[in-house]
């Protein structure tokens, strides 16, 4: 019986150490401040565990679901969920499996609007130009998306990461990489002027 036994446990800790990789984790709710220091590690020195896309569209989305990723928010894999619902980034043997919304940021958008419980958009702006500031009402770990010709999708987006000493209003980004630049980007961008910028605000109680 106690061999018996053994061979139970056994086979049950095999099957958890297998489907572990591609379920993610059990969160209990979303840290934004794990959510940022994994961001300002991996700001420029792209991190291993994941594939790049700098070469390939741009990383920018990639970066910020791994950073929710590390901040709790949990894969939903497909199946069962699919489409926009589906959020994801796992590899079994040498190939990589993905949901468009962890590399694409208007899909991303819609993911967390739509499929992320508590998640609400918290500022909106058109035009903002290089120097001009302007309230983000942000907390730390929330999302930025970026629509640089205002025709209703997002090309970029960013996750706040800092305080400036008055609100949490800097950002890190990939494709081009930044480091605690101001969040509307306007200094780094060429089309500034129709840039449409939206906050989304990631509660605690997310997962």
């Amino acid at each position: 019986m106690i061999r018996k036994a053994l061979l139970v446990v056994a086979f049950v800790t095999a099957l958890l150490a297998v489907s572990a990789p591609t379920t993610g984790f059990a969160a209990s709710g979303y840290n934004g401040v794990a959510a940022a220091a994994y961001a300002d590690t991996y700001w420029q020195r792209y991190n291993s565990a994941y594939p790049s896309f700098a070469n390939s569209g741009g990383d920018c989305t990639n970066f910020v679901s791994q950073a929710l990723f590390a901040g709790g928010i949990t894969m939903r894999l497909s199946p069962p969920n699919s489409g926009n619902a589906a959020w994801y980034m796992v590899k079994s043997k040498r190939q990589w499996s993905y949901a468009l919304p962890w590399v694409n940021a208007q899909d991303n958008s819609i993911f967390a609007l739509q499929h992320l419980p508590g998640v609400t958009q918290v500022a909106s702006y058109y035009g903002v130009a290089p120097g001009q500031k302007v309230a983000d009402n942000a907390t730390q770990g929330d999302i930025v998306l970026y629509d640089f010709n205002n025709d209703g999708v997002y090309d970029h987006e960013g996750i706040v990461v800092a305080n400036d000493g008055t609100s949490w209003d800097l950002v890190d980004a990939h494709t081009n990489n930044r480091y605690h630049a101001y969040w509307t980007l306007a200094s780094y961008n060429a089309s500034w002027a129709t840039t449409r910028i939206v906050v989304l605000h990631i509660p605690a109680t997310t997962s």
